[in-house]
């Protein structure tokens, strides 16, 4: 592992929340304030409304415990609700990250069982809305047996549940059986010690939670004192009272193994490894029944790490191995995350921009009349072939996001390749940007109510370029070798500023010389006019330079030389230069991506060059 990631694991249990992390080689327990786990309920807060985390939800859900959710993973699970565990994710993150001193760039989430497909997704979505890696998923069962020594490829995992789970080591850790050990006639542990602790017994989450800690103290002390409330006083468990609860049900041990070896379809002689997790006063007593049963001596695990410890050795290769030598984007994946604002802000500012532009170069048009004719109309078609340049623009940037982001829940964890989805999206964008720069220049006609040839020659001049690069993008990004696509991504995401500031400066330009808004508030255009040409001086710069320091002696050269220059003879001048740099921009891009494919074409094109 690179030492500049961090690899977090989190397991968030019904009560508590343990979590490790791996960086820069090293695995790290975390504690948090000096305890090595955190309470993993969440409640909103009542000023602000966000969701309180950690030591300081638990202590406002005591005060108010109807808001109060102690199990954030059972709301994801039963697709209730997914910003409680967001919110814990976040939390955790955030603490993990301030110890590591980098951000989070692989995460793991334990689940106590098994989920389902859309119980998966549900969890992933969580992470990703709040900007976290798509998580892997791990069973604590699993987690525990990958952070203990075993031998063997069957392995038996009892918990205090009680319950008991075999696993297939040499088929990833794949569950073959898991019985719980309960007698039906006798109610669980935790209610019949509440019917020896009350009459009533006392009901809710603060009640079930005290006698989750007293359990754990007992684990190691002969007794321990819990706090019910009102009007029942304080009260004294012992050890002998988790013994005679958990009597009738560890009397069925013998037929909960019978009942696993058979689902799993072993003998006991298969399984060579038999773990007990947890801190409970109950272990003991299932161990020595387990070893009654003909199962081999027990391996006890207290350590409160070694579940989020093996959830990040199990999920540690497959986050972090470099792909095979020769892998492309054709035959390999990169992580995907759900689609945020910020991706949907650049394609909104692309299109916003060529639409203003598109809008403003109707409602200026001069429009020559002779009775109720129009004989002639005078509007600047470079603006035209602006907007039609920007809706292919818009289609490409909405194509970057394919391969790295998901729309809906239902396809985040699909199995389609990026070479797959840069294929869809760039031919996407090439096909959709020019039907709507084709509709650009027929609009104009029809917002003017006039029909000019040049309107659509303008904007297919400007937009076929373009469109023909994206579709050879389509054809060629997907033979890019795995380990280049991300930087490739980069090169290829359009200049969405630059773009935006040239609309800008375009926009600008033409409201000074026809004294539309915004000009129209000012006592003179002149400030509107040299405005809009120190914008598009600075665009051209952005959008044809690379190096920062070349971008600013150039935008400085540009901004200043474009605002001397600049009038209503020379705009439409100013306006094709730019063009012509997006033009070049695009084919820029296009050659980059040959090279990136095949770096002896490369080679080839700078010996032409």
């Amino acid at each position: 592992m690179p030492a500049t990631d961090l690899h977090l694991a989190v397991d968030i249990a019904p009560w508590w929340i343990t979590a490790v992390y791996e960086h820069d080689g090293t695995v790290h327990p975390v504690y948090f304030a000096g305890h090595a786990r955190l309470p993993s309920g969440v409640i909103p807060d009542p000023a602000t409304g966000t969701l309180l985390t950690g030591t300081t939800a638990l202590t406002a859900g005591l005060r108010d415990a109807d808001d109060y959710r102690p199990d954030p993973m059972a709301s994801v699970h039963d697709g209730t609700d997914t910003t409680a565990v967001a919110a814990v994710l976040a939390h955790v993150a955030t603490h993990a990250s301030a110890l590591a001193g980098t951000p989070v760039t692989a995460l793991t989430v334990v689940t106590a069982t098994g989920w389902g497909h859309r119980a998966r997704q549900r969890l992933q979505q969580a992470a990703t809305q709040v900007g976290l890696p798509v998580p892997g998923i791990v069973t604590a069962a699993a987690a525990v047996s990958a952070g203990t020594a075993t031998s063997g490829r069957f392995v038996l995992i009892a918990t205090a549940a009680p319950d008991l789970t075999i696993l297939d080591l040499d088929d990833g850790y794949q569950q073959v059986a898991h019985t719980d050990i309960h007698d039906p006639a006798h109610p669980d542990i935790d209610t019949a010690l509440l019917a020896r602790l009350a009459d009533p017994p006392p009901t809710g989450w603060p009640v079930h939670r005290e006698i989750h800690q007293a359990r754990t103290v007992l684990a190691d002390r002969p007794r321990a004192s819990l706090l019910l409330p009102p009007p029942h006083p304080a009260a004294i468990l012992e050890q002998a009272d988790v013994s005679a609860a958990a009597t009738p049900h560890l009397a069925r041990v013998p037929d909960a193994v019978k009942q696993a070896l058979t689902d799993a379809d072993l003998d006991s002689a298969d399984v060579t490894t038999v773990i007990l997790t947890g801190d409970d006063p109950i272990l003991p007593s299932l161990g020595a029944a387990l070893t009654a049963a003909g199962l081999p001596e027990p391996t006890f695990v207290d350590d409160p790490h070694t579940i989020a410890r093996g959830a990040l050795r199990i999920t540690r290769p497959t986050t972090v191995t470099t792909p095979p030598p020769g892998t492309t984007a054709a035959s390999g994946r990169l992580p995907r995350t759900r689609i945020t604002l910020a991706n949907l802000a650049r394609v909104a500012i692309l299109a916003a921009a060529g639409v203003a532009i598109l809008l403003q170069t109707i409602t200026t048009a001069d429009i020559g009349r002779i009775g109720g004719d129009i004989t002639g109309v005078l509007l600047p078609v470079e603006n035209i072939g602006f907007a039609a340049a920007s809706a292919v623009l818009t289609a490409w940037t909405a194509a970057q996001l394919v391969p790295t982001t998901w729309l809906t829940a239902a396809h985040a964890d699909d199995d389609i390749t990026t070479g797959a989805l840069l294929r869809r999206g760039y031919l996407g964008a090439a096909a959709l940007g020019l039907a709507v720069a084709g509709l650009w220049g027929l609009g104009v006609g029809v917002g003017v109510d006039f029909y000019d040839p040049a309107y659509l020659r303008a904007a297919l001049t400007c937009a076929i370029p373009l469109a023909a690069c994206a579709a050879l993008i389509a054809l060629i990004a997907p033979r890019i070798p795995h380990g280049a696509i991300v930087t490739w991504l980069g090169r290829a995401n359009p200049p969405v500023t630059a773009i935006a500031l040239a609309a800008a400066g375009v926009y600008l330009q033409r409201a000074a010389f026809t004294y539309t808004f915004p000009a129209d508030l000012l006592p003179t255009s002149g400030p509107t006019q040299i405005a809009g040409a120190v914008l598009l001086g600075v665009a051209t710069a952005l959008t044809a330079t690379r190096p920062p320091l070349l971008r600013i002696i150039t935008g400085v050269v540009l901004g200043g030389g474009y605002a001397l220059v600049s009038s209503v003879h020379t705009i439409e001048y100013l306006t094709w230069a730019y063009i012509a740099v997006l033009l070049w921009w695009a084919a820029t891009t296009t050659i980059a991506t040959i090279t990136a494919a095949a770096p002896q074409a490369g080679t080839w094109i700078k010996r032409l060059t």
